[in-house]
């Protein structure tokens, strides 16, 4: 399954949390911040199957206007948005799903809200982006975070 590999490619080749990146994961439901592993890239995702590619293309998931993507304990991060503490927080957001749902019943998931209302209209998104702004409007550490409310999704 290509979301399998991505994960295991970013968990090789990313780099862990850092302590303060920890601290947030754990505030968001993260329950093992520990294993996750981010990889800066230039587009989300880098590489796609024409089938995959057309289905995100669907679902609007394009690689020109996704910023970032959750695989499990792996997160793609967009070069330009690698810096977002939003983004992170909202990324480790559907972490912390695929911990409580499991990997495959949390895509199943995401990808039948994505179809059936849109993205980015589904409970799993909606929640994603409440929790990574609730964590932003609450530490006063990232009140200089100029990304915080654009980049608070994928």
């Amino acid at each position: 399954m290509w979301v399998r590999r991505q994960e295991k490619m970013i968990l090789r080749k990313g780099a862990p949390l850092d302590d303060a990146q920890i601290a947030d994961a754990r505030r968001i439901g993260v329950v093992y911040p520990e294993r996750v592993r981010t990889l800066v890239v230039k587009t989300i995702p880098p590489r796609l199957s024409r089938p995959i590619a057309a289905l995100a293309a669907r679902l609007g998931l394009a690689p020109s206007s996704t910023i970032g993507m959750a695989l499990g304990y792996g997160i793609f991060l967009r070069a330009d948005f690698a810096a977002s503490r939003a983004l992170l927080l909202h990324e480790l957001a559907h972490t912390a799903q695929y911990e409580r749902l499991g990997f495959r019943p949390f895509l199943a998931q995401y990808l039948h809200e994505c179809l059936a209302g849109g993205y980015p209209n589904g409970a799993l998104e909606r929640e994603a982006q409440r929790l990574a702004t609730e964590v932003v409007h609450r530490s006063p550490v990232n009140s200089c975070d100029k990304t915080a409310g654009r980049a608070a999704r994928d």
